[in-house]
């Protein structure tokens, strides 16, 4: 198993991204110290993974507060003796930020969004993470989310689209930070995935501004990416077999972006 005996925060774990994270790393033979805002959507997780045989510990903490993100990791670096990697699903709802939306309509306030909520969480965790990390001396795996929106020309998706690109070039950054200390910092870009609620309001949403639905042509693989597959190449990223892999945005979409 690829994480035998490694330690890995899952931040915002019940959603759907999240969830199949953290049940792909317990899989693989991590121990999974998930959070998120629902504690009964978590203690439902929690129990699938201990009916699969996995190790897991679960807290209600909100991966965009800076207070409770600081006292989690200390809480958890302190109990579990090490932190080796961690993965922040953070997203929401399409309606939740602000989009799809015409831009000439569009308030900076609802703009700014997916930028305070998704990058801003992303970067409080990674940095938290990171100084324990650093602390440790033993290295690790900080493993960041965007989508490929960031390559795209989608319309009514500015903000979201931002947010992505800024996560992508955070993660270069941070991956020279802390490169000294041995903690590799990567992102995962997916595509969409159909099992997902995100895709089908998104989809709706653009619908109803074109008044007809969104085109959608094939990848070359024939089919779209599935959450199974872009979490297990977090998995991937998370283990060592990554471990010359770092400042780099894996895409996982079924070869749409090349």
């Amino acid at each position: 198993m690829i994480l035998q005996d490694k330690n890995i925060l899952v931040f915002a774990a019940t959603g759907a991204i999240g969830s199949g994270a953290a049940k792909t790393f317990a899989q693989h033979g991590a121990h999974v110290y998930i959070s998120g805002r629902d504690n009964d959507k978590l203690q439902a997780l929690a129990n699938e993974i201990k009916v699969d045989g996995g190790q897991v510990d679960c807290d209600v903490v909100d991966a965009t507060d800076p207070q409770a993100v600081e006292s989690y990791v200390s809480q958890v670096a302190e109990s579990s003796g090490r932190i080796d990697g961690v993965f922040n699903a953070v997203g929401g709802r399409p309606k939740d930020l602000g989009y799809p939306q015409v831009s000439t309509t569009t308030t900076l306030d609802d703009f700014m969004i997916p930028m305070n909520i998704i990058v801003a969480s992303q970067f409080l965790t990674s940095r938290v993470v990171g100084r324990v990390m650093q602390e440790q001396g033993t290295g690790g795996s900080i493993i960041i989310l965007s989508a490929t929106l960031s390559g795209m020309t989608a319309p009514f998706m500015a903000g979201i689209t931002a947010a992505c690109g800024a996560a992508e070039a955070m993660t270069r950054s941070l991956a020279g930070e802390f490169g000294s200390a041995g903690i590799r910092v990567n992102c995962v870009r997916g595509s969409g995935m159909p099992e997902t609620r995100t895709i089908h309001e998104t989809m709706a949403g653009n619908a109803e501004i074109m008044g007809q639905p969104p085109q959608m042509s094939l990848p070359p693989l024939g089919r779209p990416i599935t959450v199974q597959e872009t979490v297990s190449t977090a998995a991937f990223l998370a283990s060592d077999l990554s471990s010359g892999t770092t400042g780099q945005v894996l895409t996982v979409c079924a070869g749409s972006f090349v």
